[in-house]
Order: C-alpha cells, then structure tokens, then sequence
C-alpha cells in the first residue's frame, strides 16, 4: 500500500493533490489486513470475489469524524469503493440512493472492521495525512470557485477532480501490481524535447520549396514556433484547408513542451479512419519507425476486457498514455473522461501538464459541446494542459448558451491569417441541381472526362456504394476509361490505407481515376484532385471537400468544387448531417451569389447551426436528465430526493457518475469490431492463438494492436444479419474475436451486408 501511495502521490502532482492521492493509495486496501482475507490469498480459502477487502477503506475514509473534512470524505470513501470497478452515483437519477447513506448501512461485522482498525498503521501518520489532504482539497477548491463562476461548471469541474483523483490511485495500483509480478521499478523518463525538434526541424525544412503555397505554409509555421512562447492556455488555430495544420500545430505543440517542460503531446483526431495516415506522417517528420517508444496510437479495441486487476492481458494492454506522443481520437478522448469506469479513467491524470491538439474541431458532435468545454477549460485551468483547437473552418464554441468555453484572452494562436485564406483559395464552389443516383453518376464521369480525375464525397455509405456501382456500369461501357476507387469504412483501415497510397501514386502520374467516397477523407487525407462532387452537406463538409481539390496549387486558376443536392436521400439516422444540410441550403438561398468559403459566411452558418441546436449541446438523455446535469449539480436526482425525503440531500458529491456513462456514447456503444480476411490478418490470428493463454507477452499485445487494422465495425443489424448467414466465425471466445468469413469481405467495397438499410455514415 506504501508504494502505491507514493505512486499515485506523485501522479497527482501536477494539480497539487499529492497528500489526496497519498491517502487513497494508503487506505485503498486496508481491508486485506484481515486473517479471513490472508487465508484466502495465500490459502485459496473460499471463490475468487468472495473476500471483500474495497469497503473497508471506503467505510474507514467516510467515518471519519471531522465535520471540517466531509467532501474530502466523500472523495475517498467513493474512489476506493470503486477501485475495482467503477464509480458509483452520489446520488442516484430518481433520488431513491444517496451513496454515502448506504455505505453507513454496511453491516462491519461482516467486513472484519475491527480486526481492519487494529491492523492499521499508526493513528497519527494517517490524522497527519488526513490533515494535509483537507488542506490540499481547501485549495484546489478555492482555485475552481475563483476560475468558474458558474454553479454548474464549478461542480462539473469538481466531479473532474473525483475522476483525477480516481485515475492516479488506480494507475498507482495497477502499475505497482505489474511492477511487482515482473521485478521492474517505475521511473519516469523525462522527454528530451530538444532532440525531438532538431530531428523535425531538420526534416521540415526539407519539405520547403519556391512555390507559393509552399512560402504560405512556411510562415504560417513559422508563426506557431513563434507563438508557443505564450503561456499555458486555450488557444485556437485556424488555418486554410491545405495550410500545412499538422506540422505547424505539432510545431507549437514541441516547442511549447521545451519551454514549459510539458510531459507529453497529446493529438486527438475526428476519424479512426485517418489515424494511420496521421500516425505515419508524424513519425516520419521525427525519423521513427513503426515501432517506437515516442508514439503510441490509441483507438479502438478489438477485444473488450472487465476491470479485473488479476487480468494479465489488461495489464499488459491497458494504454496509461505514458509516452510522449500520443495520437487518438475524439471518441476515445471523450468516452474516457465521461467513463466511471477504472480500465477508463487510468489514464486520465496523464493528460495533465500536456500539449493537446484537437484536430478538425468542427466535427465534434454538437451534443457534447458543452461538456467537451468543461473537460478542456479542467485541463487546462486545474491541470496546466495547453489546448489547441485546429481547424480550417473555426466553429463558434465560445457562442454558445453556457458560455463555458474558458479560452486564453488572447485566443487566436497566430494573428492576420485572412491573407493566407485569401491565397490558398484554389478552389470555386459551384452549386448545382438536385440529382438522383444515375444523373450524379453521370454528372460525375463528365467533369471526370473534362478534368482527367474526380473525386466524389457522399453523405451515407449506401450512397457511396450506390454511386460507386453505376459508374462502375457506365465506366464499362466506355472500355474502362477511369480507374475506379471506392473508400469507406466499410473497409478495414489497412485496405483504406493501401487504397489511398494508391489513388496517390496515380495522382502523381497524372493518371485518370475516379474517387467514391465518404467523408472519412474529408480530414487528415493530404491529397488533391483536379475536380471534387460533394454531395449537399453542412458548409464545415464543404470547406473539407474543397480541400481535397487543387489542394497544392497544382493549377493557377482555381478548379471547381460541385455542391449536388442528392434526391431521395435518407438522412434519418444522421442528424447532424440532415440539419447541416439544410442550414446550408438556407445560408445558399439567402446569399446565393456569396463566396461559401467566406470567413463570415461560415459564421452565419455557424451561428444558425448552433442556434437551431443550442437545446442539445448538454447531450439530452431519457433518464430525465442531460450528461451535463449528471455530471454537475445533478439537480434532477438532488430535487428527487429532496422530494421523496422532505429535505436537502445530504452529500456534496451527488454527481450520477455511472449512470451518465451508461448514456454517453459518441458512436453506438453497440457496434462491435470483427476481423476481416485482407492480407496478413489471418497470420497475425494464428499468432495469437499459438501463444499460451497463461503466458500473455508484450509481443502478443503488439500482435493484438497490429490485428485493430485489420477490423471493421458492424452495427448490431449488421452482425444479426451476418451471423444468420453463418459469416462470422469465433476466433477466441475468451478474448472477443470474431472474424469475417472470406466470401463477405470484398476488395472494391469491404464489408457485404445482405440487408442493404446501410444508411450510417463513415
């Protein structure tokens, strides 16, 4: 218990929590100080579960009879209750529990809490700790009070501060049990952050050339090294489409680290699908192989594994967020810190002090808006974390109801950057006709013929697919005329991957392909076409689309971007493109002769957006309670109780923890990941199962990382329907995998589902 208190003492550092964390890691297992527990670890007296040894600490925190201390009480009491599993509600949605109330309830004698209290190091250590702790909380508290002003925000932070807390005893925890088991100590490897930028600006200045775009995206990196003098802050970045974000925000992200002594960077992307694009470009410009001890990609899993701390695999496979670069996405960043769940939270506290780039900003879900700015406004004003919001078209998350968004007073990262707009406009959006299927497709193998290539953006997969097959049909009557692609992520991320690669490489040799795809290569994708078909989307689609056409000046003049309304398309289960679309239908009938790409165009789009919307930015649930109100005050289940019970209730942390993160998702929490038959995959499977189950190394986990490239995520109609026809075969019952039989996957358009209701979006 010492080790791990002095771990996650020093987890905490960074927000001054050392003594808090101190005292959880030393109370977190006092209830293994019992015969009845020592019996059944080291005699294997009574099942695996059957001892509980989590209450103890729990009750002992809570009991605790200084009035002055409760909330740090409450902390503890629920933290070590939870370190096995997850966090519980303070207060329950419908006011019927209150936590701290049933943990009074416990019944000791079951527990062997006298023989716990006698076994407990000496009373004064733990009062001297208790003491320093509540000091420690008292200033923490005050800091929050004095940086939020409102009510709401200064619980949703103080709820943050639970899940901190939280994620250093349990990182604490699990790295000292690992540590132990292998006869490794833990030591912090500090980054040399110098070395890191003279490889990179040495290969940056590499890829300098005379061209005008070239000198445009020179001086706007130029201008983020110079800006990451600035303090620790929220910060925006807007830069054209094409402006060279990527390098220029990981500029000011390593110089920022020199300076400030940050741990790590931390770059959250939109799309699983671009973060192998995005991965590769990074280690290349800092000269790394695949494998690397700087980078770690963390997304989705294909396997899914309990909170059991005796678990090998999790051991091994759980991602702390230690290394100095870590590249993710949205949904992995967000579904952590709105978890209650400890495998989550662990890596929490490793965002602190950190440098974290929120690439593509406008694509985060307008129902998390107001929690995403609480979460980032904690990391950086409690946490020391530097923000970056990136982004070619600036959405307006300082407009919005709450106004929570707790930007750098000087926000914009580098100034005057109209005349960079001005300049990497190499594009004209022409809005067209509304057309179906057939007529787009023609539409479309026209303007191919007329350019040399084309690439055509849609808003569902079924579209993609749809439009894909009919030039395909008109492609074949014409002897083949075009080399045809199809992207989505239909398509497992190493055959996207191999695909773009390829589309590239003909780009280059000017040969004549056409492109169908979603808008997973609307972010991320360095690749430029000569004429783009997008269908009718928001004006942030559009801009992205326009990207992707003459991106690097290849052409003086600028090259046209066709905007086509699409006919009877089904956008039903896709609400946050159905609404962008016709907010941009209505910005185009109210400015039809206006450049779309105009700056405040963009921001009248946004300002409609988010006003139609300003009703969902808390993330609505049927529980009678948004994720914002859960994670807050939680006045719906306070009100509840005080209903039900004739008075106030009776707790400071009434925050419904787990129930918001049984309603959280960014994506469906339902969709699975199955393995599909493309390439290596089949080698990497039978990798796994030649391993011994009870001798799980670090190379089966590598095994395991590698095998995420070779999976697609199916929607549970699609897996019904799969499983009916027998196309889905279990590989290891024990670790989840299952794989798609050879005859479902196909190489032009990945996943074949029979029941084609495909109307779900990259």
């Amino acid at each position: 218990m010492i080790q791990v208190a002095k771990l996650a003492g020093v987890f905490a550092e960074d927000i001054n929590a050392r003594n808090i964390a101190m005292l959880s890691g030393c109370l977190h297992d006092i209830g293994k100080a019992t015969l009845k527990f020592q019996n059944y670890l080291l005699l294997n007296e009574g099942k695996r579960g059957s001892v509980i040894h989590s209450l103890q600490g729990s009750i002992f925190s809570y009991v605790n009879n200084n009035t002055n201390d409760l909330l740090l009480r409450e902390i503890l009491s629920l933290i070590i209750s939870a370190h096995h599993n997850y966090l519980n509600d303070g207060c329950s949605i419908d006011g019927t529990e209150i936590f701290f109330e049933k943990l009074k309830q416990k019944n000791v004698e079951d527990l062997s809490y006298n023989e716990v209290l006698d076994n407990l190091p000496t009373n004064d250590y733990i009062e001297n700790l208790f003491f320093k702790a509540n000091n420690e909380l008292t200033n923490i508290i005050d800091i929050i009070c004095n940086t939020f002003n409102d009510k709401q925000s200064v619980y949703f932070a103080l709820g943050l501060l639970v899940k901190f807390i939280f994620s250093c005893l349990i990182d604490a925890d699990r790295l000292d049990a690992y540590k132990f088991e292998t006869g490794e100590t833990y030591e912090e490897i500090p980054v040399d952050w110098k070395e890191l930028i003279q490889v990179f600006e040495k290969n940056l200045s590499k890829l300098q050339t005379d061209s005008v775009i070239s000198k445009i995206r020179q001086e706007i990196s130029q201008k983020c090294q110079q800006a990451s003098q600035k303090e620790t802050g929220i910060y925006q970045l807007s830069v054209p489409t094409g402006g060279g974000k990527t390098f220029s925000s990981l500029r000011f992200a390593l110089h920022h680290c020199k300076k400030y002594n940050k741990k790590r960077i931390i770059y959250v992307i939109p799309y699983l699908s671009i973060i192998e694009q995005t991965s590769k470009n990074i280690r290349s410009i800092l000269d790394l192989t695949e494998q690397n001890d700087i980078i770690l990609e963390h997304h989705s899993n294909i396997i899914h594994l309990n909170d059991d701390e005796n678990n090998k695999l999790k051991k091994l496979a759980s991602s702390r967020w230690d290394k100095p670069i870590i590249i993710t996405t949205m949904v992995q960043f967000l579904e952590t810190i709105i978890s209650s769940r400890a495998s989550k939270l662990r890596k929490f506290h490793n965002m602190s002090n950190a440098v974290i780039i929120f690439d593509e900003i406008q694509s985060l879900p307008i129902k998390t808006i107001h929690i995403f700015n609480e979460i980032i406004s904690f990391l950086s004003k409690i946490c020391n974390s530097t923000i970056l919001l990136c982004t070619a078209t600036q959405p307006l998350l300082n407009s919005v109801p709450r106004n929570n968004l707790l930007l750098s007073e000087d926000y914009n990262l580098i100034e005057n950057t109209e005349e960079a707009f001005i300049q990497l406009n190499r594009t004209q959006i022409k809005i067209c006709e509304e057309k179906d299927i057939n007529e787009l497709s023609d539409f479309v193998l026209q303007k191919a013929k007329n350019s040399g290539n084309c690439l055509v953006i849609l808003n569902t997969k079924k579209s993609a697919k749809d439009v894909f097959l009919k030039i395909k049909e008109l492609n074949n009557e014409k002897e083949q005329e075009f080399k045809l692609f199809h992207l989505s992520t239909a398509m497992c991320s190493i055959h996207r991957f191999d695909i773009l690669n390829e589309i590239i490489k003909m780009l280059q040799n000017n040969e004549k392909i056409i492109c169908v795809t979603t808008q997973l290569i609307e972010a991320g994708v360095d690749i430029s076409f000569k004429c783009v078909v997008r269908s009718l989307a928001g004006l942030d689609s559009i801009a992205q689309a326009a990207g992707r056409c003459n991106r690097n000046g290849e052409s003086p003049n600028p090259q046209n971007v066709y905007v086509v309304p699409l006919k009877k398309e089904n956008l039903n289960y896709l609400h946050d493109i159905k609404v962008g679309k016709e907010i941009t239908a209505r910005v185009i009938r109210e400015n039809p002769k206006a450049n779309l790409l105009n700056q405040e165009i963009i921001d009248r789009f946004y300002r409609y957006y988010f006003f139609n919307r300003k009703n969902e930015m808390d993330y609505s649930t049927s529980e009678g309670s948004s994720i914002f109100g859960m994670l807050s005050l939680n006045l719906v289940g306070r009100n509840n109780y005080k209903n039900i019970n004739k008075k106030d209730c009776p707790c400071y942390i009434s925050h419904a923890f787990h129930t918001a993160d049984n309603n959280f998702s960014v994506i469906s929490k339902n969709a699975e990941n199955v393995i599909v038959q493309y390439k290596d995959s089949i080698e990497l499977i039978k990798k796994i199962l030649n391993q011994p189950k009870d001798n799980i190394t670090k190379e089966i986990i590598l095994t395991i990382k590698e095998l995420r490239k070779y999976s697609v995520s199916l929607f549970p109609w699609e897996l019904k329907d799969l499983y009916d026809q027998g196309a889905i075969i279990i590989i290891d019952e024990e670790l989840g995998i299952k794989m798609l039989t050879k005859d479902y996957y196909c190489q032009e358009l990945g996943v074949k589902v029979n029941g084609q209701i495909k109307k779900l979006v990259v």
